[in-house]
């Protein structure tokens, strides 16, 4: 997989049973490193280490009612005040 291309940002990885994992910081565990995983690592780290967003007001894969409907997401990006402002 590619690296980053933002200044110190490498995301940290491990291999296990010769699967490589990936270090996901706004979940505090490793993952099996996908295509899937990577974009949206380097997406995190991105909005992390350039738009200096705090991963405290981020969650990632998880549910949400809309519409009346559970919908899945990649990433949710909060305000201070706790409403939605991005979802990928």
């Amino acid at each position: 997989m590619p690296q980053l291309n933002l200044p110190n940002a490498v995301l940290k990885t491990k291999l296990v049973e010769g699967t490589t994992q990936v270090f996901d910081q706004v979940r505090k565990k490793y993952l099996v490193l996908t295509p899937e995983e990577w974009v949206r690592q380097n997406f995190i780290q991105y909005l992390i280490r350039e738009k200096k967003y705090p991963e405290s007001l981020m969650a990632v894969e998880k549910q949400i009612k809309v519409n009346g409907k559970q919908r899945r997401f990649d990433l949710l990006i909060y305000l201070r005040n706790g409403q939605p402002l991005l979802i990928a």
